[in-house]
């Protein structure tokens, strides 16, 4: 292999490495387009064309329905304070007492639904009954509940002039944020009562690039996720099992799970409320024989993205923390550190402990390929003078300078592409990053986890602006730069083909990483610092290995040498 092609193979790995870091962590998420129909296909994903059944869909009046309220049944568990509005059954607030908006002991709890609309209001159409929208439903009882320990029920009822009584039942149980939901429907006429059930619920869309705290609309539908991140321009429709839907952000939900079967459809498009959307589920068309009662069942949860609790729920629901492709693998790396925090109780230090144990998993590889390169290192050293010679030979020839180079690497027993082997335990912890940079990003369970002088491990440090620039000033990132930049200069670069302008671009890779990383969660440079670090006493062992295998000194004066002249 001539030099030409190994510099060619140098800069390609060094350019996937910079391409694949710049598009997962910092290039703009390009929104996909609805996919289009197909005769067989069991999900539609499709525009809604005006028609007489669109014009059913929509709501009697949007604006009084936003806008007006009933009278407000407070409830309070361990868990979380909400308020549910008469008119309409809807829930118009949702505090979660152990979530605060910033890391502050003095910060508010986070409000799901705080500046919105009230969320899964009810839509009942029955054919020869009037039926408001929204129902304007009576309640009896305490306007205060508060469930320290056990379960409650809330039952709200309205009753039309021909006598059909509509009960909307709320069960809340004090230990979870999933509340059991049931829409009873009482037909004590002479005739049979077809009935059309919808659930309207608002939310903010708001899409600020990603790892940002984005707020989407997310739906599980025939076993598939659909994100929306945009509010489209025109009516969307969405067929199949509707598993779920609902509004969330970066670590909250509220979510509505009917219990149905079979297809049915949801209805999603922008609100008259600027920056919200509108989300309605349609319930299939049902007859009520006389003297009959409907249930419609379902549940309600608000409350975080949490694995563990969104797993035992079921349906699918832990598949709205969006962990990418490195889903399979995030999840193993998540329960490692929630198993090394409860050893360390500190999320810190179980990041430490984290990359300790990864760099263990790849010590083998790690040593064989420094080992190499040492080696490499060591060869290159020697033949220094007969290539020199050969340059000098051949300086107008630079194919035949190539060649004759070349010939010396064989009968020398060198490889130059086992120079690339410096590059691979990268490679491999490449997919264990990300994973644990979706982890970090992602996981409820780091939001607000301090270490030192770090407020938030999910977030980049906020100690303060540097004066005149307004660029925040940040330590970890600091720290990572120059722990890499030390490793760099003590691995062995001395390499077959690779020329000064080479050995200059990558000592800026420890800057341009630096400027890359300066807005990335303080944990996963945490863990990138602490790698670092471990490079080094990984590279100072290969150094003193090879030096004794070696005979010492002579090898420490030529490794000082090649440092001078690297520089």
């Amino acid at each position: 292999m001539d030099r030409t092609r190994l510099n060619y193979i140098l800069f390609f790995v060094l350019s996937l490495l910079i391409i694949i870091t710049y598009t997962y962590f910092f290039a703009p998420k390009t929104t996909k387009k609805p996919p289009e129909q197909r005769a067989k296909e069991t999900i539609s994903r499709e525009v809604e064309s005006p028609s007489k059944t669109l014009e059913e869909r929509e709501p009697l009046s949007e604006e009084v329905s936003l806008l007006s309220k009933g009278e407000l049944i407070t409830i309070k568990t361990p868990l979380y304070w909400g308020a549910i509005d008469t008119l309409g059954g809807r829930i118009s607030e949702w505090k979660l007492l152990k979530y605060r908006e910033t890391p502050d002991e003095n910060s508010p709890p986070v409000n799901l639904i705080e500046n919105s609309p009230p969320v899964f209001n009810t839509k009942l159409k029955l054919d020869g009954v009037e039926v408001p929208n929204p129902i304007p439903f009576n309640f009896e009882g305490e306007k205060e509940i508060e469930v320290k320990d056990g379960k409650a029920k809330i039952v709200l009822f309205w009753k039309s002039t021909e006598g059909v009584e509509v009960r909307r039942i709320y069960e809340i149980d004090s230990s979870s944020y999933l509340i059991k939901h049931t829409f009873e429907i009482r037909n004590p006429t002479e005739n049979p009562l077809k009935e059309t059930l919808f659930i309207e619920s608002y939310g903010k869309i708001q899409h600020n690039g990603r790892g940002k705290n984005n707020k989407d609309f997310i739906a599980m539908v025939s076993d598939s996720i659909e994100r929306i991140d945009k509010i489209p321009q025109e009516p969307l429709l969405l067929k199949g099992t509707i598993n779920w839907f609902g509004f969330s952000d970066k670590y909250f939900t509220y979510t509505f799970l009917p219990e149905i079967g079979g297809e049915t459809q949801l209805y999603f498009r922008g609100s008259t409320r600027e920056g919200f959307a509108k989300a309605e589920f349609g319930y299939q068309p049902d007859v009520i024989p006389p003297q009959g009662i409907l249930f419609l069942k379902s549940n309600l949860y608000l409350g975080p993205l949490d694995y563990e609790i969104l797993h035992s729920i079921g349906r699918g629901l832990e598949k709205m923390i969006n962990y990418g492709w490195v889903g399979p693998l995030a999840r193993p790396v998540l329960w490692l550190l929630k198993l090394l925090d409860g050893v360390f109780n500190n999320y810190g230090i179980a990041i430490i402990a984290i990359t300790i144990i990864i760099r263990l998993a790849f010590l083998p590889l790690t040593l064989k390929s420094m080992a190499s390169m040492k080696e490499m290192q060591a060869k290159m050293q020697e033949l220094k003078p007969k290539i020199d010679a050969i340059k000098e030979k051949y300086k107008d020839d630079k194919a035949k300078q190539n060649a004759e180079i070349m010939k010396l690497y064989t009968s020398h027993g060198i490889n130059p592409l086992s120079t690339l082997g410096g590059c691979l335990p990268l490679l491999v912890q490449l997919p264990i990053f990300i994973a644990l940079y979706d982890v970090l990003l992602y996981s409820i369970e780091l939001r607000h986890s301090s270490f030192l002088w770090i407020k938030d491990l999910s977030a980049p440090e906020d100690l303060f602006d540097i004066p005149g620039i307004g660029i925040p000033f940040r330590i970890l990132p600091l720290a990572m730069g120059a722990s890499w930049y030390i490793s760099q200069k003590m691995t062995p670069t001395t390499a077959p083909g690779t020329d000064n302008m080479q050995m200059k671009i990558m000592e800026f890779m420890p800057l341009i990483f630096t400027v890359m990383f300066w807005g990335l969660p303080s944990g996963l440079i945490l863990y990138w610092t602490v790698s670092n670090i471990l490079s080094i006493i990984q590279q100072l062992y290969v150094n003193r290995r090879f030096m004794a295998l070696k005979g010492g000194s002579k090898d420490v004066n030529s490794d000082r040498k090649r440092r001078k002249n690297s520089v």
